[in-house]
């Protein structure tokens, strides 16, 4: 049971963990120097209420720089999305591709189990191993604030927005990866895929952003996955929002599910 998950928890496992280790380690070096910027907060808020800083945060662009929680969102979620971006386009794309580009693909459909369920396990692991960014945030925002405390009594975390924000983060490579292996699953061809994933997962990060730049724009935020449930909005709204997290989470799941079928009925010529 399971073989083809375990098996697969063992391989290319530095890929996801050294990126959320790093994170974790930039939040501490964050903190570090959080109390001599703290000083120069204002200059730098003056800076982010810029409309062009704003349209670059996007969602994030109401988080205030002059508090730590504020600062925290902005260093730690702006570079997040840019993270999900590059992982969401070149990981799920290749579960498939890579095998048809090694010509593996016959060895690894040899296991006695549906086509379906080898995929689910595959991407299962993808998922698993994402699972330290949220880890990682959560720790590294406690251990930063903690240390903070001596040198800044001010410093805050609402830890319970900080945990839907981790899960926000997890969400995305869940949804964005299954539109990502949709994608996969019908050209069954690295270049098609990745080209075209790209595309697609490229221009909806780039929609928020053309989106909050000015008001005859804010249309185009609604067709991106990255206007839903983002830290910014959860921050704002200071508490879970149900309607996007379904939103997010219905994607994800319906891309999955087609990317299952598909896998599952088509011819594999290749």
């Amino acid at each position: 049971m399971l073989n083809v998950y375990f098996k697969g928890l063992t391989k290319q496992w530095k890929s996801i963990f050294v990126p959320a280790l790093i994170i974790g380690l930039y939040v501490i070096m964050i903190a570090a120097i959080w109390p001599a910027l703290k000083d120069q907060a204002e200059a730098f808020q003056f800076i982010l209420d810029n409309p062009i800083y704003q349209s670059i945060l996007g969602n994030l662009a109401g988080a205030m720089f002059t508090s730590w929680e504020g600062a925290f969102y902005l260093y730690i979620f702006v570079w997040l999305e840019m993270v999900i971006v590059f992982i969401t386009v070149f990981k799920p794309t290749r579960l498939v591709t890579n095998e048809i580009d090694k010509k593996t693909l016959d060895v690894a459909l040899s296991y006695p189990i549906p086509r379906w369920r080898y995929l689910l396990e595959k991407y299962s692991v993808y998922l698993t191993y994402n699972l330290f960014y949220p880890v990682f945030i959560m720790l590294s925002g406690y251990i930063g604030t903690l240390a903070l405390r001596p040198f800044d009594a001010e410093a805050s975390m609402n830890y319970t927005l900080l945990f839907y924000a981790s899960i926000s983060v997890w969400l995305y490579f869940f949804a964005l990866g299954s539109i990502s292996i949709l994608i996969s699953t019908i050209f069954l061809d690295s270049r098609k895929a990745l080209a075209v994933a790209g595309m697609l997962i490229i221009g909806m990060y780039l929609l928020v952003r053309i989106g909050s730049a000015a008001e005859s724009l804010n249309f185009l935020q609604y067709i991106s996955i990255f206007h839903y449930f983002s830290p910014g909005n959860i921050m704002a709204n200071g508490g879970f929002i149900v309607g996007e997290f379904f939103i997010v989470f219905g994607v994800g799941i319906v891309c999955l599910v087609a990317a299952l079928w598909i896998f599952q009925k088509r011819e594999l010529t290749y």
